[in-house]
C-alpha cells in the first residue's frame, strides 16, 4: 500500500514545561496543536491532558471531554486518548475518561514496564514549576504494573464500547500478552501494535536491529495477517526509527511533542506539525502518501467518528 498513517502525540506525560516553551498545556493549546498536526497530514492524534495552571499530567475526565469535543468541532481527526494515566492511579480511575468518551481508539499498556525519566531531572538547575523535579524522580520507586486481571478489565471494557486498542509494546515478551488476549477472544483482529523505543532507561534501545527483532517476533507469535503496526521513538531517534519502519512496510508511524521537543538537531519544535512535516517528507521520498483520517479509519477498521461520545 502507498498510504501511511501518521499519528501526532500532542503533549504526553514525559516532558515537563521546563524543557520547552512550546509544550501544549492548556486544553486550547492541546487542541490547536492537534488541529495543526491534522492540517500538516496527521490522521490520528494521541491525547493526554495536563493541569492548565501548571502543566502537571492529569487524567481529569472533564479536561479530556473538553479537548476531544473542541478538536472534533474543527476537524475529523481520529482521537486516541491515553489509558496510561498517572503513575499511582488505579485501573478503574484510568478507565473513567475512556468510558465517558467511548473513542474510536485508545492506548493499552498490557504489560509491566519502567518509566525511567529520572535522568531528565539532572539536566536542569532550575524548574518552571515546583512539581517537576519530584515528578521526574518519582519513577525511581514506581513501575507501571498492569496485572493480568487489569488486562482483562481493559480488554472487556474496550470490546463493550467498541474502542480499538493500540497495544504499546515496550519489550519482546510483551507480544505474548497480546497473544493471550487473542486466545481469550477479547480483541478483534487484526490487532494494532505500537513498538515503543527509548531513550528512557528500561525501554528497548532504539536501533534497526531491535525494530526488526520485535517485528519478527510479532509475525511469529501473532501471525502476520493478525496485526497492523506502528512505531514511536523518543528524542533524536524519532525520525531515524520511524523512517526505518516506513522502509519495512509499517502502516503507521508516530511523531509529536510527546516523544521529542525537537524538530532537528538543536532546533526546538514549535508544534507537533513540525515533526509531521519532517516524517511526511521522508515518506514522500519512499513514494508513500499520508493517509487521511477517513482512509486511516478504513485501514484500521474503526467504528467511525459518529459513534463516539463527545
Amino acid at each position: 500500500m502507498d498510504k501511511l498513517i501518521i499519528t501526532a502525540a500532542i503533549t504526553g506525560s514525559v516532558h515537563i514545561p521546563t524543557m520547552s516553551d512550546y509544550l501544549p498545556i492548556t486544553p486550547d493549546e492541546i487542541v490547536e496543536d492537534a488541529v495543526k498536526a491534522w492540517e500538516a497530514g496527521a490522521a490520528i492524534a494521541h491525547i493526554h491532558v495536563r493541569n492548565p495552571e501548571n502543566g502537571l499530567p492529569v487524567s481529569d475526565p472533564d479536561l479530556f471531554l473538553e479537548v476531544h469535543s473542541k478538536i472534533k468541532a474543527r476537524c475529523n481527526l481520529i482521537l486516541l486518548p491515553t489509558t496510561g494515566g498517572g503513575m499511582n492511579q488505579t485501573t478503574e480511575e484510568k478507565l473513567i475518561p475512556i468510558k465517558k468518551l467511548q473513542p474510536e481508539m485508545c492506548s493499552f499498556d498490557p504489560a509491566p514496564f519502567n518509566f525511567g525519566i529520572f535522568q531528565i531531572a539532572s539536566r536542569f538547575k532550575e524548574f518552571k514549576y515546583d512539581w517537576e523535579k519530584e515528578y521526574l524522580e518519582l519513577c525511581k520507586n514506581v513501575t507501571f504494573r498492569p496485572t493480568f486481571n487489569d488486562d482483562l478489565i481493559y480488554a472487556k471494557t474496550f470490546l463493550e464500547i467498541d474502542t480499538k486498542p493500540e497495544f504499546e509494546i515496550y519489550e519482546l515478551g510483551h507480544v505474548s500478552y497480546v497473544k493471550w488476549l487473542m486466545e481469550e477472544n477479547l480483541v478483534k483482529l487484526p490487532v494494532h501494535l505500537q513498538f515503543v523505543f527509548g531513550p528512557m532507561v528500561g525501554w528497548m534501545t532504539p536501533s534497526v536491529k531491535h525494530l526488526v527483532l520485535i517485528h519478527d517476533e510479532a509475525k511469529e507469535v501473532l501471525g502476520q495477517e493478525n496485526f497492523t503496526w506502528s512505531v514511536a521513538a523518543g528524542g533524536r531517534y524519532q525520525i531515524p526509527i520511524t523512517s526505518t519502519a516506513m522502509a519495512m512496510g509499517a502502516q503507521n508511524v508516530r511523531v509529536g511533542l510527546e516523544d521529542s521537543v525537537y524538530a532537528g538537531k538543536g532546533v526546538m519544535a514549535k508544534a507537533s506539525a513540525d515533526q509531521v512535516n519532517k516524517v511526511k517528507n521522508v515518506a514522500k521520498e519512499m513514494s508513500l502518501v499520508p493517509a487521511t483520517s477517513d482512509e486511516a479509519r478504513e485501514m484500521l477498521g474503526l467504528k467511525g467518528l459518529d459513534k463516539v461520545n463527545f
